[in-house]
């Protein structure tokens, strides 16, 4: 995934964005996402602004299940490439990408966004009924005879 900057047109423009990021995330999480969507360019003297909202999809594990599902998730993102080294830009919400002429790969800062948009509480469906805490059966495939127990252990050494 890169940017031409040299044929970028001057003004306001889009770019379509498709492709497989490795997201090198750690186990039950997605290892690689298919990203697409379109962001919205704007080719200025100095700069240049990428703005938009990209479409994530990966394989991941459901919290309550340990299922693998398919996971979708909203990726914002805002860069700035700058073409002039020697700037005065301070550190915003920006990502800034420092450029001079050419490509630029956008792979490693489409990857930080992907990460940080990521969910944190993954579950496979709203249902999902989770394992059984006593067997460990999954009880969305089954039930099994343990007993339901209500007690919360933190309350345990607290007189009655």
């Amino acid at each position: 995934m890169k940017l031409d900057l040299d044929r970028q047109p001057l003004g306001r423009s889009e770019l379509a964005l498709g492709g497989n990021l490795d997201l090198g995330m750690p186990a039950g999480r997605p290892q690689s996402a298919e990203v697409t969507g379109t962001l919205v360019v704007q080719n200025l003297e100095s700069r240049v602004l990428m703005s938009g909202t990209l479409r994530a999809e990966g394989r991941a594990e459901c919290g309550r299940c340990l299922e693998e599902f398919s996971l979708v998730w909203d990726v914002p993102v805002d860069l700035t490439v700058l073409r002039d080294v020697d700037t005065d830009e301070s550190e915003g919400v920006t990502l800034l990408i420092l450029q001079t002429k050419g490509e630029v790969d956008l792979g490693e800062s489409l990857r930080e966004c992907a990460i940080l948009a990521y969910p944190h509480s993954l579950v496979c469906r709203d249902d999902c009924k989770g394992l059984c805490p006593e067997c460990g059966i999954d009880r969305n495939q089954g039930t099994c005879e343990c007993e339901e127990q209500n007690v919360d252990p933190r309350w345990d050494g607290l007189p009655e």
